[in-house]
């Protein structure tokens, strides 16, 4: 294992609490995927969560976040649906996907988050105006981190 991925993977020295790996699974569902392993021979640690693919929107890792308008100013949250680095221009052309009062449209990508070679799109959840950046370029975020807030039309 490369010392990059290393740093993104936590020290697995004990088995995670339960409530941890209820968790885990939910956002594995949410992410598409089916299981996951974590082992630590020298430990004597091996843990597999498998989850069942229940429903559709749970399945789809690029399934929009539902937009839920936040108790101050009716704006919206704007969450990532993968974890990885936050990407906040165009990778090939240094611009951003969607500056502070930019105007988008639901569904237009307003961001994405990249893990090695995998690039995920972030889109916006509703119509109307970038009305804050709270994601800073390049930091690890993780499923459903906060990135902007958009001011519904």
């Amino acid at each position: 294992m490369n010392n990059r991925s290393e740093q993104l993977v936590p020290h697995f020295d004990r088995l995670p609490e339960p409530e941890q790996i209820g968790q885990m699974a939910t956002w594995l569902a949410q992410a598409g995927l089916e299981s996951l392993e974590l082992c630590n021979e020298a430990a004597g640690l091996k843990l597999r969560i498998r989850v069942g693919q229940a429903t559709s929107a749970a399945a789809s890792p690029h399934a929009p976040v539902a937009a839920q308008p936040d108790a101050g100013g009716g704006v919206v949250a704007v969450k990532t649906p993968y974890f990885g680095h936050l990407c906040l221009t165009h990778p090939q052309r240094d611009t951003a996907f969607a500056p502070l009062g930019a105007k988008v449209a639901q569904g237009d990508m307003v961001a994405l988050v990249t893990l090695d070679s995998l690039q995920v799109p972030v889109s916006a959840p509703v119509a109307g105006t970038v009305a804050k950046v709270t994601g800073e370029a390049g930091a690890l975020v993780g499923y459903g981190a906060v990135i902007m807030q958009i001011q519904p039309d």
